[in-house]
């Protein structure tokens, strides 16, 4: 037994000596500071095959600030001099998207390494769909509703928001049956709405000045508050994930992280621009009406930056609008007219809307075969319109009901064009 204690005993002595001259004989270059991590990857696609020139959307994972790279002809990508902490990362490409990549970390001196791969689609919409304007129209299930806008989920329901009455509602486009949910809040106003890929649906409380989501199986809703905007007016999901939202009088374009909840506010530069619907384009870039300002704004997602276009033309009241084709379409209500700018060279085309001056274009949308609709929603007018941008040539199509409105429009996967009549208290469908 003595003996096995001395045995132990010096093997503790010889083990703390060790270490002690390892530690004496570390180069001080060694023990100076670390150099800042980084990341490197690639993105690949369904097969494994790399990609090249994919879209890598990137930020910490706290979702303070979004940032874009691409990636070179071998499908690599690398990130350097990132501080300490995780990331969150996903590409795209092609119409495809990788899942996120959460929570990534990234350590001193060296570099973290993961790979995107291109394995979602987004849902697939009918090719080439040309619509006739035919139209069907239904009551909506409670009176002086006001349905405002409308929005498809993965399942191929449509929902719509009834303003005056808090709801939002679903309907089956094949049995043409009606579910409610009434929003917690009151007199909250429900506005714009939209669709994540989960199938919750997330809204605007336009008079509530809060955003909600909406569990469709459950039932329940969640609500957010923004730190200034009293009034969330459309929102949009952008290619970096987060939903982002125009605030009418409040002048601002907000930002809200899905995953934490943060609400991060971004203010016009054109005092009371009063900023209007709003779409993603360009390489995940935001664009904006600013139906009081008279201009087109653009959001760099990376930075929440602010670019604002101005026409040559006088009276512009830019409303809602439209991506297609590397263009931006808008409906001009102020001057009745339907207008584009195009995105490589930021030049502005207008044209005179079929009814004239007081027509008032509103709601617009494109079909899958290129066209672009929308509704001129002046009491005189009344009409739903059809633009061929290759040829230029309008076409018209009397409403289903006096005095629609049609504030929206959504594209569901069969190509057909959904839209509410606010003030006709019915949703129609274009065919």
């Amino acid at each position: 037994m003595r003996r096995a204690r001395l045995n132990i005993l010096f093997f503790l002595c010889a083990a703390v000596f060790v270490s002690a001259s390892a530690r004496a004989q570390v180069p001080k270059s060694s023990v100076a500071k670390q150099k800042p991590g980084g990341l490197d990857g690639e993105v690949v696609n369904a097969k494994g095959a790399p990609v090249s020139g994919a879209q890598i959307l990137w930020q910490a994972s706290d979702g303070e600030t979004p940032h874009l790279l691409h990636s070179d002809a071998q499908g690599r990508f690398h990130i350097e001099k990132l501080r300490t902490g995780s990331y969150d990362l996903r590409a795209s490409a092609n119409g495809t998207w990788s899942e996120w990549e959460h929570n990534v970390p990234v350590r001193p001196g060296g570099d973290t390494s993961v790979t995107l791969r291109l394995t979602f689609k987004a849902s697939s919409l009918a090719a080439g769909v040309e619509l006739k304007g035919a139209m069907r129209a239904w009551d909506v299930p409670v009176p002086g509703a006001v349905p405002h806008d409308s929005a498809v989920d993965p399942k191929g329901n449509i929902w719509f928001t009834l303003q005056e009455t808090g709801h939002l509602a679903r309907f089956n486009p094949d049995t043409h049956e009606w579910k409610l949910f009434k929003v917690m809040t009151e007199d909250s106003g429900p506005h714009g709405l939209v669709s994540d890929k989960f199938g919750d649906i997330w809204f605007t409380e336009n008079y509530a000045g809060k955003i909600g989501r909406l569990d469709p199986k459950t039932g329940a809703i969640a609500e957010f508050t923004p730190p200034t905007a009293k009034d969330p007016h459309t929102p949009v999901f952008g290619l970096d994930g987060a939903l982002w939202f125009t605030a009418q009088n409040s002048n601002v374009i907000g930002r809200l992280d899905v995953e934490t909840g943060k609400i991060t506010e971004y203010g016009v530069p054109t005092q009371d621009a009063h900023p209007y619907g709003i779409v993603s384009a360009d390489n995940g870039a935001l664009w904006f009406c600013e139906l009081s300002g008279g201009k087109l704004g653009r959001v760099d997602p990376r930075d929440g930056s602010i670019t604002e276009y101005a026409p040559s033309v006088s009276g512009v009241e830019p409303r809602r609008l439209v991506a297609l084709g590397g263009a931006i379409y808008f409906t001009d209500s102020g001057g009745g007219r339907l207008g584009r700018i195009t995105l490589a060279d930021k030049k502005f085309k207008m044209w005179d809307s079929p009814s004239g001056n007081n027509s008032e274009p509103y709601g617009i949308a494109a079909d899958s075969s290129g066209k672009i609709w929308y509704e001129e929603s002046g009491s005189a007018a009344n009409k739903l319109v059809r633009f061929d941008p290759a040829v230029e040539v309008f076409r018209t199509y009397p409403m289903p009901a006096p005095n629609s409105s049609v504030r929206n429009m959504a594209r569901d996967a069969k190509g057909r064009l959904w839209m509410p009549l606010s003030l006709a208290d019915k949703i129609a469908v274009v065919e």
